[in-house]
This record gives structure tokens, C-alpha cells and sequence, in this order.
């Protein structure tokens, strides 16, 4: 009877342990997936940056003058879209700092 209790309390301990382990690898994926995402966003971002470019240096100059108005208000509009880019990046990065910090206590 005495040996059934110790090789419960082992399974025990070592199934403690295995949950431990879990949990910890758990927010190391968690933060290596927003360490991910961060570059994926900051690539694709890149890549917005460059097809617009692309195609707007591609377009003819427009003749009319309402036409380059309205040219420079899309790529005024574009521009002032794009300075959110470093803001979501460096939210992304503040979690990560965040859930560190979080783990040493």
C-alpha cells in the first residue's frame, strides 16, 4: 500500500513539473510569436511603401490642376497613414518588454 502512495506522489510531482514546463514554454511562444509578427508587420509595411512608390512614380503627371490636387492629397493621406507604422511596431515591442518584466516577479 505504502509503494502505491509513492508512485502516486511521483507521478504527481513529475506531472507538477511537466505543467510547469508548459506554462513557461507557453509565454515563450508567446512572446517569440509577437517578436514574429512585429517583423512580419514591419516587412509588409515596407512592401506597402515600395508598391506605392512603384506605382506612383509609374502614373503620368496629371495636366489638370485638380487632378494633381487630388494626387497630392492621396499620397499626403498615404504619407500621414504610414507614420501609425512605427506606433503599432513599438506597441508590439512594449508587450514583449511588458511580459518579461511580468515573468520576474
Amino acid at each position: 500500500m505504502q509503494i502505491c502512495y509513492v508512485g502516486i506522489y511521483t507521478w504527481q510531482l513529475l506531472y507538477s513539473s511537466v505543467m510547469e514546463l508548459n506554462t513557461k514554454l507557453h509565454a515563450v511562444n508567446h512572446q517569440v510569436r509577437t517578436v514574429i509578427s512585429a517583423g512580419v508587420i514591419g516587412i509588409a509595411i515596407l512592401l506597402i511603401i515600395l508598391i506605392y512608390d512603384q506605382v506612383s512614380t509609374a502614373l503620368p503627371a496629371p495636366t489638370a490642376a485638380s487632378l494633381a490636387t487630388a494626387t497630392t492629397n492621396v499620397t499626403n493621406t498615404f504619407a500621414s497613414a504610414m507614420e501609425l507604422a512605427p506606433v503599432i511596431i513599438l506597441v508590439l515591442i512594449a508587450s514583449i518588454v511588458i511580459a518579461v518584466v511580468q515573468r520576474f516577479r
